[in-house]
């Protein structure tokens, strides 16, 4: 087993911290509030039905991401909600900004030949990829769990012993509770671990305390969520593996997505090449990054440098990183979830260098050229952000409608609008119809009977609340249920996360009372209630 780490100046990565959260923090201010599609369609709902023990009072209001973990986004609901805009963007910009000090605790422990400025450089580039600027004070949530796992990896190359190990499996697998997207790297920094240890059985020992510690961190920061979709729906990790799990609420196929993943042998083999040419493929939104891409060519001459690679701290994190990689890119594909190897990828590119056998001069030259162009090149992803600060980090103007704290509202399309249903009165109850969880074009299943039985049990008045202004998809699942829009009794809900897509409106819903046709389905449900 290896000793401690070379000297540290305890300082320094103190300070790093300090400077990172100031810098990205202000950064984060700077570029102003998020607007992006996940915090209208969940983010914050997820968040605010958890703390304000919503429950099962909704149906799938956020769609399909109703059901994730909502522990992340209740932690930023409750600071969003309570600071004004612009400090609690410069908060969560001050966090993700700590993945400063900890890419330089890896870097110095894999890099100490190298001088700390040079290490610190390298923890900049780190730090500035695409996805941490693209998300800096926004809500995705990616660059705030690798502050885990990039503690988790700090904890492994600083020192192991079984102890160690346990702390480190601990922090791993809270990570993957939160969530579930960082699993493949969690589950390669358990793996790899045994790679530091000092023989076979001190191998066994540390993967063994490691592995059932993550079991452990998972179940703190996950266990309560599946346990109570289990409860409600017999999948602890509803709606995702239905076929696993079987009962009345598996989906009627795979929801995965599957937009991302590579397409052809030479982009499952040479994925980072193709979208250093081609964002797109790996991202709703266009990007440019070169980390991933430069430290791939560097694993592509693993043949020339591997042997060199002396250190057992560098071996663990390039293993560790590449079972991570080949399970992103066998599950996902989608670039936001690679955050981990991008912070950590310049590093992995200047440790490579260092152990090809050439100038010690050369390679200093060459590393401060490609890291000075992967900074300057270095696009970020636009995923919205609002032109100025306003008073509340959400500002919804619900209209004045008829008995709206009696109503029953719908989801009728894919609109990202979840986030509305905090402003409406608390005894308004939402129900889903369509969207990416329900409704047409996928067929008939266990939600969309859920959905017929709350809308056939409604006493108040039914209101849809759409967000595309074509209204046909929308219509298509209203008539699943035999509902009706009454299109001259609609009201724009103005909501200043609707800066860059049209406000949504609220319209009266009638019931078809035309005789249900021969084969009708949705189980037939009972007539409504007077």
């Amino acid at each position: 087993m290896e000793n401690a780490a070379p000297p540290i100046a305890d300082r320094l990565p103190v300070a790093l911290a300090a400077i990172g959260a100031f810098a990205f923090g202000l950064a984060a201010y700077l570029l102003g509030q998020s607007d992006n599609w996940d915090l209208a369609n969940y983010h914050w709902y997820d968040g605010w039905a958890w703390l304000t023990g919503r429950g099962d009072a909704d149906l799938a209001a956020a769609q399909l991401q109703t059901y994730f973990n909502p522990l992340l986004p209740a932690a930023q609901y409750a600071l969003l909600s309570t600071l004004p805009p612009a400090l609690g963007t410069f908060a969560l910009g001050a966090v993700q900004g700590l993945n400063l000090a900890l890419i330089y605790v890896i870097a110095r422990a894999l890099l100490p030949e190298r001088s700390r400025v040079l290490v610190v450089a390298i923890a900049c580039v780190g730090t500035t990829g695409a996805t941490q600027l693209g998300e800096l004070g926004a809500t995705f949530g990616d660059n705030l769990l690798t502050l885990l796992l990039l503690g988790a990896i700090a904890l492994a190359v600083g020192r192991v012993d079984r102890p160690r190990a346990i702390a480190v499996g601990l922090v791993a697998g809270a990570a993957v509770g939160i969530k579930l997207t960082v699993a493949p790297f969690a589950a390669g920094i358990v793996i790899a671990l045994p790679l530091l240890a000092s023989g076979r059985r001190d191998a066994i020992a540390l993967f063994a305390c490691a592995a059932l510690a993550a079991l452990a961190g998972f179940l703190a920061t996950g266990g309560f969520w599946m346990f109570e979709l289990a409860q409600r729906y017999g999948n602890p990790v509803f709606p995702l593996f239905g076929a696993w799990f079987g009962g009345e609420y598996a989906p009627p196929g795979d929801l995965r997505d599957y937009r991302f993943l590579p397409r052809g042998t030479l982009q499952w083999l040479f994925y980072p090449l193709a979208w250093a040419d081609t964002p797109r493929i790996v991202s709703e939104e266009w990007f440019l990054d070169l980390r991933v891409p430069f430290a791939f060519l560097a694993v592509l001459a693993l043949p020339l440098w591997w042997r060199r690679a002396a250190s057992p701290r560098l071996r663990y994190v390039l293993v560790a990183l590449g079972i991570g990689y080949l399970g992103w890119l066998a599950l996902f594909g989608y670039y936001r979830y690679l955050a981990v190897v991008e912070m950590l990828a310049p590093v992995v590119f200047v440790a490579a260098l260092g152990a090809i056998p050439v100038s010690k001069k050369a390679t200093s030259i060459f590393v401060g050229i490609v890291l000075a162009l992967v900074a300057v090149t270095t696009k970020p992803p636009d995923w919205g952000r609002l032109p100025g600060y306003g008073e509340r980090y959400v500002e919804v103007a619900v209209p004045d409608v008829p008995d709206l704290d009696r109503a029953t509202v719908i989801f009728a399309d894919n609109g990202a609008l979840a986030y509305l249903v905090a402003s409406f009165p608390r005894t308004t109850r939402f129900v889903r119809v369509g969207g990416n969880l329900m409704g047409p074009p996928l067929p008939e299943w266990g939600m969309d009977r859920e959905a017929a039985r709350r809308i056939a049990a409604a006493d108040g008045p039914l209101y849809a609340l759409l967000g595309n202004a074509d209204t046909a998809r929308a219509e298509a699942a209203l008539a699943r249920h035999r509902l009706m829009l009454d299109a001259n009794a609609c009201r724009s809900v103005h909501a200043n996360l609707q800066h860059r897509r049209p406000a949504p409106t609220l319209c009266a819903l009638t019931r078809d009372a035309t005789p249900a046709p021969a084969g009708a389905s949705l189980d037939d449900p009972p007539e409504p209630r007077a």
